[in-house]
């Protein structure tokens, strides 16, 4: 009776986003943090949130956002900066796959752009706009120039750096979002 009311194929789904998310926090934190460009390291799991709510739509999309966001920010000690942020990709990927893209490679990595480059410039917020004039100055003595563009252009690494990681998360997203979980 109680199997009824549940959609075991949307719970078999759910199980295996969970399980590549899962595994995606272990690489991003234990190999891909090792592997550095320009000492700026790589993010796997807003990626993944744009193509789960991309190829599952806009729920789907907010909802896996919001625990992987969770996640995240614990994973890389941000206080709520991924917990709102990846909700906000997963549910606008999801509204733009159903109702504007095409659920292809193109629109996957220009989605993935906009959420890493949106990713990067919260993180860099606070040392762009908040610092005080004497932190500033320590900053452009320490960094050597000016520090707002070595701020501007870590963000920039990160993004791309990131985005040539997230190439290869788009294709097991699609594979899950096309496979049918059965009943």
């Amino acid at each position: 009776m109680l199997l009824d009311l549940i959609d075991l194929s949307k719970l078999r789904r759910a199980i295996v986003y969970g399980l590549v998310l899962a595994g995606l926090f272990i690489l991003q934190d234990l190999i891909v943090s090792r592997v550095t460009l320009f000492g700026v390291r790589a993010l796997l799991v807003p990626a993944a949130v744009t193509a789960i709510g991309l190829f599952e739509g806009g729920v789907w999309g907010g909802v896996i956002g919001l625990v992987a966001g969770y996640f995240n920010d614990m994973a890389t000690g941000h206080v709520i900066l991924f917990t709102v942020l990846l909700p906000a990709a997963g549910f606008l990927s999801g509204a733009l796959g159903k109702f504007m893209l095409h659920k292809g490679f193109m629109s996957y990595m220009t989605l993935a752009f906009l959420v890493l480059a949106v990713a990067a410039f919260c993180q860099m917020f606070r040392f762009l706009f908040l610092l005080d004039a004497d932190a500033k100055v320590f900053h452009s003595l320490y960094l050597g120039g000016s520090s707002a563009w070595r701020v501007l252009r870590t963000g920039l690494v990160q993004t791309l750096w990131s985005l040539v990681w997230a190439v290869p998360i788009y294709f097991p997203c699609k594979l899950i979002a096309s496979k049918p979980m059965g009943r």
